[in-house]
């Protein structure tokens, strides 16, 4: 469904040189005139996020780029952010570009990073361009193509299908965890930190999860959960709560019922969790002057009491018996050398895809630094990490 959260669609960008035909190419896939084609180089200057919609694929969102060869380094590095987010790569050669070093070099760079690529030779109708010679310097397929004469785009459509990663994220949030028929309560904080008539993100989420795998699933505050449970014939399957009611809902739930929270949930499905849950050991060996990473998916992020940033740095201080030297990176900014970082704290990303998540994690893990996130760290402070980590089959 396109209205399907963009951070859970799969991404395909599209690369290339200037004027190397990328908008016409992502104008002739998704069948549509939206994006300005123009003769003069540089026309597109920061990436532009369309929906694609294919019959193998479903709805994903294409990424049009700026040039990789751009003169303005501050739109090249806007470009070289995007294969943060790339599911599946395409690159254009275009026979303007000469030795294709260049192209190769990001081909290389997404290759690293477990990205699928596809080769395009475009721009077909006026130049020919040595496919041959392209295919014994890469490993990867190529499409030769006219979308001027619209000619082979269908092989695109095909070489596409083929090599979209099967597991772009999870399969679901929460379904894997209940069984048909089963009941379970998701319990809210009574000032629910979202605008009036509306949930938090993961909260809906989760929400449509249980109910695509045809659970029941009833919603409360921690206030009327007593009366919610005495009213019921049976014992849930499933609790889940938000971490700021936890204590209370953990009084409240006999022992017997699996407990864990929405942010828990979110790291398994947005990232690896015993990585997260690894890096929230190390908050123990934080000592006074420790460099801290603290990294936010939004550029505005929500302050809520559970995942506020002065809240989360008070915790950190107060476990490391001192100051701690915090630095703050939000948005796309992600430091490429992090290995002066004794940890990074990461917020839920509920706004990345998988694979920008998975990159920061590739990243602390070549450089040898402990990453957890906002949620499971405050699990953490709490004392209840084991206690929700049990369903999940995962030691603390």
């Amino acid at each position: 469904m396109q209205f399907t959260p963009q951070s859970n669609k799969m991404h395909i960008a599209v690369f290339g040189r200037r004027n190397s035909g990328k908008s016409s190419l992502v104008n002739a896939l998704t069948e549509k005139s939206a994006l300005l084609v123009s003769d003069e180089p540089g026309t597109t200057t920061e990436p532009i996020f369309q929906y694609l919609t294919m019959k193998n694929l479903g709805t994903s969102i294409i990424v049009d780029t700026a040039g990789i060869d751009d003169a303005d380094l501050f739109r090249v590095q806007k470009t070289r952010e995007v294969m943060d987010l790339t599911d599946l790569g395409i690159m254009i050669f275009s026979d303007e570009a000469g030795d294709y070093k260049l192209e190769k070099e990001w081909v290389r760079e997404m290759e690293k990073r477990n990205i699928p690529v596809i080769g395009v030779i475009a721009k077909t109708d006026d130049h020919y361009t040595d496919i041959d010679s392209l295919k014994a310097a890469l490993t990867i397929p190529f499409v030769k193509l006219s979308v001027k004469r619209n000619t082979n785009l269908g092989s695109l459509r095909f070489a596409m299908s083929d090599l979209a990663p099967a597991e772009f994220e999870r399969n679901s949030i929460v379904g894997d965890l209940v069984n048909l028929g089963d009941l379970v309560v998701m319990v809210l904080p009574e000032l629910i930190p979202a605008p009036k008539y509306r949930l938090v993100a993961s909260q809906q989420q989760i929400l449509r999860d249980l109910l695509d795998h045809h659970a029941i699933a009833l919603s409360v505050t921690e206030k009327e959960l007593p009366e919610l449970l005495a009213g019921l014939n049976r014992l849930p399957n499933l609790v889940i709560t938000d971490s700021q009611v936890f204590d209370r809902v953990n009084e409240i739930i006999p022992a017997s019922v699996p407990l864990t929270t929405f942010a828990i949930l979110m790291a398994r499905f947005k990232g690896d969790l015993d990585t997260f849950v690894a890096g929230a050991g190390m908050i123990s060996t934080l000592k006074p002057g420790d460099k801290v990473l603290l990294s936010e998916a939004c550029i505005h992020h929500p302050h809520n009491g559970e995942i506020d940033r002065m809240l989360v740095k008070t915790r950190l201080e107060e476990s490391a018996g001192g100051r701690l030297e915090i630095t703050t990176s939000v948005g796309p900014d992600f430091p490429d050398d992090i290995s002066g970082y004794k940890l990074i704290v990461h917020c839920g990303g509920c706004i990345f895809n998988r694979k920008q998540l998975m990159m920061r994690l590739r990243s602390s893990g070549v450089q040898n630094v402990p990453i957890t996130n906002y949620g499971i760290a405050f699990a953490y402070f709490r004392g209840i990490l084991p206690r929700v980590l049990e369903i999940l089959e995962v030691k603390a």
